[in-house]
């Protein structure tokens, strides 16, 4: 990864601010190169980045993050903060008041990621280090995370096998016990879950298995049977070292019926559509613009609203958005998510969600260690698992 730190680096240095902090989840990782343990479950409990334009960058960590961080092979610098020297966050606007003074940043101007910064931790911040001029650092995170380097495109590579091997192996739970030894859709939700896991993925993040009717909607409890004769969907993010795949996946339980079989066919047609359009100096509105075109002299009907794709990196819904407002240019390196939802014979919302990256010529696969261009037919025999 050392090119993306050189990229990192030379951004820091070229840009309009003496220093950069970063306090979200996702901005931290990308910056640090390590993971946080299951960061996005503890709100109150904070980290940071500070990259200052001259000197070493600096990991602001509590106590119970600092080993993760150095076991991941940080080399800068690390402040270490005690939690219980104040409340909710403020042991650890404390350390970074101590940092920035003794860095001699207290009067100049710092960018931030402001978009990752709740109003009371910018204004405990502003009132601890009012010499400070904190200036929202957003447009340039994205366009730092936005191209990816060869290492990031490798790490997001592997997440996807990683995902798609865990989908996979819950399924084979699942064959030659719809009929007989029934599975609760929660045990089969945590059984992708742990495959995932257990397939070298570093976390889990969104996981959601809609059967049947539950399967109209985006997202629903996990709840109830598994039964004959159902789509279901399976969606699920996960991420290797910081890095995300997300994807979706559809199945039918038992042989699909000839109107299963179309709906999904109905979209794949789409889906090859957008890939037509999936290159370099096409404009994300205009990918989406040629899918709605093709669905409308085709008279098929897709959900419209959440777009139909959008970039994958440092987490696992970023910029940029294959939707009718987003005007952003595809350019070689980066990653998209290609989700574009259709309807099943029960208004059942089918999608196949696969990453591509933008490549000189036009685009490539990540999410290659299946097709999936036929619904898992799930009737097989438990010896196949």
């Amino acid at each position: 990864m050392d090119q993306l730190k050189q990229k990192i680096e030379t951004a820091v240095s070229e840009s309009q601010y003496d220093a950069i902090l970063a306090l979200g989840v996702d901005n931290y990782n990308y910056l640090s190169r390590t993971v946080l343990p299951f960061a996005e479950n503890y709100p109150s409990r904070k980290a940071a980045v500070l990259m200052p334009k001259e000197g070493s960058p600096v990991v602001i960590v509590p106590e119970e993050w600092s080993q993760a961080v150095l076991d991941q092979g940080w080399t800068g610098e690390m402040l270490v903060y005690d939690e219980n020297q104040g409340y909710e966050t403020g042991a650890f606007v404390k350390a970074m008041e101590e940092l920035i003074v003794s860095m001699g940043l207290d009067k100049n101007k710092i960018g931030i990621d402001a978009a990752r910064v709740t109003k009371g931790l910018m204004d405990s911040l502003s009132g601890k280090l009012p010499g400070v001029q904190w200036e929202p650092a957003d447009p340039m995170f994205r366009d730092l995370r936005i191209i990816k380097t060869e290492g990031e495109i490798g790490l997001i590579e592997r997440a996807c096998k990683q995902a798609d091997r865990g989908i996979i192996y819950a399924l084979m739970h699942l064959d030659g016990t719809v009929g007989h030894q029934r599975y609760s859709i929660a045990e089969f939700a945590e059984r992708m879950r742990v495959h995932t896991n257990e397939n070298g993925a570093s976390g889990v993040s969104l996981l959601n298995c809609g059967f049947g009717s539950d399967g109209q909607i985006y997202y629903t409890p996990q709840r109830g049977w598994i039964k004959e004769g159902d789509i279901f969907r399976m969606d699920m993010s996960g991420h290797y070292m910081g890095y995300w795949t997300n994807l979706g996946r559809m199945g039918v339980t038992g042989s699909p019926s000839p109107e299963q079989e179309d709906a999904y066919k109905e979209n794949i047609l789409l889906r090859d559509k957008a890939l037509e359009m999936l290159k370099p100096g096409v404009a994300c509105n205009e990918v989406y613009a040629h899918v709605a075109r093709a669905a409308e002299k085709q008279a098929i009907g897709f959900w419209k609203e959440p777009g139909i794709g959008h970039g994958v990196g440092a987490s696992h819904h970023e910029a940029p958005y294959l939707n009718l407002n987003c005007s952003t240019e595809l350019k070689p390196g980066m990653v998209i998510a290609l989700d574009i939802y259709t309807y099943g014979p029960r208004k059942e919302l089918i999608h196949d969600k696969d990453l591509y990256v933008i490549t000189e010529d036009g685009n490539r696969k990540l999410s290659w260690y299946m097709t999936w261009d036929k619904m898992y037919e799930v009737y097989g025999m438990r010896t196949t698992h």
